[in-house]
């Protein structure tokens, strides 16, 4: 990483704020490609190969993070239709009010949902990426699950109300959807976070004909994935995004990007209560 880059050029999605229903959004590019590929498996390094390859936009976490006030709604309410039993199922006017803008999809919450969105979109082809369940668990356990646990957040759930407040019901559902419910032994973790990692996948393979999905792997390069999608092999490296040090350099923006929102929204309450206070000295 070039650290003569700013925190803004480094991470530019954490600094977009959007405020956009929607609800009132249908689909106005097609679908073309889901990927399965689970938070910690090379999801931005996809979502960069992707939209190298013109797949624009590339629906990824972070797009939750820009837009939360419709976005963790509907998710949450897709999470609660498939895990649940909870509201209607989610109909292709659904996705495309939610995902209308996107060609693609990686990362959650959408690879919760390939074979829903498969449904939908039967003419889009499916890429699965999966790294070792074990690495995998142990990747997630020294970066999603430290943040997910950040006595910060917790504070910040008070503070910041634009993201935290909204994101932290919806990810606790996304986790216990996927992964079983929270627990502190470490063992049971670590099989229900597995065991949750192994049937997402299964599902898609029993859904997706082999004919419309490609198991994928990184170290194999441009090659079988332009293939598969009927692309030109670039004339450069394929993307190699956001490994541990990256994901702490970027959480250590994305927290403070949160203290500066949640310092704004709160500052006239504080002005308000150092006035009452003042006066009351005062006047009292």
């Amino acid at each position: 990483m070039d650290k003569t880059m700013t925190d803004r050029e480094r991470f530019p999605d954490y600094f977009v704020e959007e405020d956009i229903d929607r609800r009132k959004c249908t689909r106005v590019v097609p679908m073309k490609v889901l990927v399965i590929g689970m938070l910690r498996t090379g999801t931005l390094s996809m979502q960069a190969a992707l939209e190298e390859l013109g797949y624009k936009s590339t629906h990824h976490m972070h797009k939750v993070f820009q837009n939360p006030g419709s976005e963790c709604i509907m998710w949450r309410e897709a999470l609660e239709a498939k895990y649940q039993n909870k509201d209607r199922k989610y109909t292709k006017s659904d996705w495309d009010q939610l995902l209308g803008h996107c060609q693609a999809v990686v990362d959650v919450p959408a690879a919760a949902f390939i074979p829903e969105l498969y449904e939908a979109y039967p003419d889009a082809k499916v890429v699965i990426v999966q790294r070792d369940p074990d690495r995998w668990y142990e990747s997630c356990s020294r970066t999603v699950m430290v943040f997910a646990s950040s006595p910060q957040l917790k504070i910040l759930y008070f503070l910041d109300r634009w993201l935290v407040r909204r994101l932290a019901p919806f990810m606790g559902l996304l986790f216990t959807s996927l992964f079983g419910p929270k627990t502190e032994d470490p063992v049971k973790r670590r099989e229900n976070w597995i065991k949750g990692y192994m049937n997402a996948y299964d599902e898609v393979r029993r859904i997706v004909p082999p004919e419309k999905r490609l198991e994928f792997t990184f170290g194999q390069g441009w090659e079988p994935l332009c293939k598969f999608l009927g692309n030109e092999v670039p004339n450069k490296p394929f993307p190699h995004v956001n490994d541990s040090a990256s994901f702490d350099a970027g959480i250590k923006v994305l927290v403070k990007r949160m203290w500066i929102r949640a310092a704004k929204q709160n500052l006239p309450f504080v002005v308000g209560a150092l006035g009452i206070v003042a006066a009351w000295w005062i006047y009292g």
